[in-house]
């Protein structure tokens, strides 16, 4: 079990080490150090920084949050080291590091940052902070209004004393510990015993674990060692909410449940008839037997946490709430169900169930190990080494040219009186735009796919449709394609834009600064860019490009597994081939669940990759067959 394996207490570190690998300037002068080490790479980079890490956490600059056995390999820990400035832990700085049996370290991964110059002693309490919020932008303070102090690196290359607060608007918000204002927020959701069967969506007929309770079966499955329980919105927003949010805005105790025997899909007869529980239902259990089955991981939390589902929602979509969120304060997967004129929309199909379960798992395996609430998927994670210079001047599909000087974008923020427009001036640095996509998204994105396709793999024989192909809903069949990215554009109604297949060819936007009056953060504009030019225009601001740039890691999951010639890059690929593609899926759960750190860009997390793998197969075919797909995606070493 991980709780068994957890060690939360600060302690000198000996033998740790620090690579600064090779970035663009405007991330050196912005304070970041990329961390990207191992025996995988550079052994004589990993000894050569061993007292520079030590140092620091003999002086408290990095603290240990966890301690963990490794699942696979005997004799190998794993530590998560968070960033701390005088006392205040730094958001989305650690390294994670591995060391083996003799306690000598193996590889570490992560984000730095140097300079940090604030007072940590804040102006409000966190009680003021709860109240500002509330009272200036709507929604209540959640999990017990205990707001976190936090340094928060900022575009600029300062530093911000912030108060990290979760509240009723699905988000994680950081306040300026001094003003009370809201200089950037987090999403809190990533998105998209008895025997009974039911119809699923595609009229395929599906056994079903439940529970008798009474006259009626309830769809609690008691048989797996987690349990599983699909609760049922009927269309009621009110109960929607409830279950969402009742138990963060009460502090409850985490684990303890406020939903009821009401609230669980039932059936007089054990025969079901309403298709988005039978899916819900069955693919929660199938996702369940694979993460375990293939990976010793139990359940999402990988502790057999009860896991929480509900469907019938009148909503597009599908996504996973994280913690504090949720009826047990452990989040919870939402699967709308939407009218159509041809018939039902049902977002309940293996590949979405098992894509919303895989960012549980990632949160969970991340949170766990580096005690980021957040988990991986922090789209603020372009402040640790993704920002670069893009273009002086720009000239937009409207014919409009924008530079630094006059540009300024005119959008609509939310307070609690309605929408009221803004004027978002651009961030610029020696005159020159600055570019960010949300890379430690697409990771959890990609993740997030790659899962998908490997539990319908792994239950073919069951029925499943496995051709790495993201489906969607009915209206929308494919989403994303894994095998050929670049076969699928972003939009329908601009098919000349397709999804990237290398990270030469990544998604960025250029970046805009929220007035003073509303909060000094950043956004992005809706300003999209390609290999540093523009490339057309969004309708709204604040997107990162997380779900457009995931394909450019499960593209390389793919390439590993089945090989071939790389579309862009031309570049031929030995896959393992797909009688071996679990050595391939092992080695990327492995890079998540035991190496990832808190903040991680696409090149760092293929450094992870490439570690898992020379810990799993060093010299051995999968090892050759990760390297060659992360080059051709145009992620070779030392490539931060």
């Amino acid at each position: 079990m991980r709780n068994a394996r957890r060690f939360a207490a600060a302690w000198a570190l000996v033998g740790f080490a620090l690579i600064a690998t090779e970035r663009d300037a405007t991330s050196q002068e912005r304070g970041a150090i990329s961390v990207a080490a191992g025996y995988a790479a550079d052994l004589d980079a990993v000894r050569q920084w061993d007292a520079t890490l030590d140092g620091m956490a003999r002086t408290g600059e990095l603290v240990a949050t966890s301690r963990l056995n490794d699942a696979s390999l005997q004799g190998r820990t794993h530590e998560y080291l968070a960033q701390y400035h005088a006392g205040v832990p730094v958001h989305g700085g650690g390294v994670s590091r591995q060391l083996d049996a003799a306690g000598v370290t193996v590889s570490m991964f992560g984000t730095l940052y140097r300079g940090i110059d604030v007072d940590t002693t804040p102006a409000l309490s966190g009680s003021e902070i709860a109240a500002r919020i509330e009272e200036l932008h709507g929604g209540e303070v959640v999990a017990g209004g205990q707001p976190l102090l936090t340094i928060l690196p900022r575009l600029d290359g300062s530093f911000a004393l912030t108060y990290l607060v979760a509240t009723s608007d699905w988000r994680f918000h950081f306040a300026d510990a001094d003003a009370g204002r809201i200089v950037h927020s987090v999403d809190a959701f990533r998105s998209q015993a008895a025997v009974g069967a039911g119809a699923g969506a595609e009229g395929d007929l599906k056994k079903l674990s439940t529970a008798r309770a009474g006259s009626r079966f309830e769809a609690r499955d008691l048989l797996r060692p987690g349990e599983i329980v699909t609760l049922d919105a009927q269309g009621e927003d009110d109960r929607f909410s409830r279950l969402a949010f009742d138990h963060s805005l009460r502090g409850l105790p985490e684990g303890e449940p406020i939903w009821t025997a009401d609230d669980v899909a039932s059936d007089p007869d054990n025969n079901w008839d309403d298709a988005a529980v039978v899916d819900a239902h069955a693919h929660t259990g199938w996702a369940y037997d694979y993460f375990f089955q293939r990976h010793g991981w139990e359940g999402v939390d990988g502790e057999n946490g009860r896991m929480l589902s509900m469907v019938n929602l009148d909503f597009r979509n599908s996504l996973f709430l994280l913690p504090p969120f949720g009826p047990e304060g452990t989040g919870i997967f939402v699967y709308g169900t939407a009218p159509l004129e041809t018939g039902v929309e049902y977002w309940t199909n293996l590949d979405i169930v098992a894509h919303e379960m895989t960012h549980a798992v990632t949160h969970f395996a991340v949170s766990e190990r580096t005690g980021s609430p957040t988990g991986l998927g922090d789209e603020y994670s372009y402040a640790g080494g993704t920002v670069r210079l893009g273009p002086a001047s720009f000239t937009d599909d409207a014919g409009e040219t924008h530079s630094c000087e006059t540009t300024v974008f005119v959008g609509q923020w939310s307070t609690p009186d309605g929408l009221e427009d803004v004027r978002f001036p651009a961030v610029c640095e020696d005159g020159r735009f600055l570019l960010a996509s949300g890379q430690g998204s697409a990771v959890d994105e990609g993740y997030a796919d790659l899962s998908a396709q490997a539990v319908e793999f792994f239950h073919e024989d069951a029925g499943a449709t496995a051709d790495y192909l993201v489906r969607g809903g009915r209206e929308w069949p494919v989403a994303r394609s894994l095998a050929d990215p670049r076969s699928v554009p972003l939009y329908s109604e601009l098919p000349q834009h397709v999804y990237p297949d290398t990270y030469e060819d990544r998604y960025e936007f250029a970046l805009m600064w929220y007035p003073l009056e509303i909060g000094d953060g950043a956004t992005t504009s809706p300003w999209v860019f390609q290999n540093g030019q523009y490339v057309f225009t969004l309708e709204d601001y604040g997107y990162l490009g997380a779900h457009w740039n995931s394909t450019i890691l499960s593209h390389a999951f793919y390439l590993a597994v089945e090989g071939g010639t790389h579309r862009s890059s031309g570049m031929t690929v030995e896959g393992v081939g797909g009688d071996n593609r679990a050595e391939i899926e092992r080695i990327f759960f492995r890079a998540l669940t035991e190496l990832m750190p808190a903040s991680a860009s696409l090149p760092i997390a293929a450094a992870v990759i490439r570690q898992a793998a020379f810990d799993l197969a060093p010299a051995g075919d999968a090892q050759r067959a990760v390297d060659q797909a992360l080059r051709a995606v145009g992620l070779p070493p030392a490539s931060l």
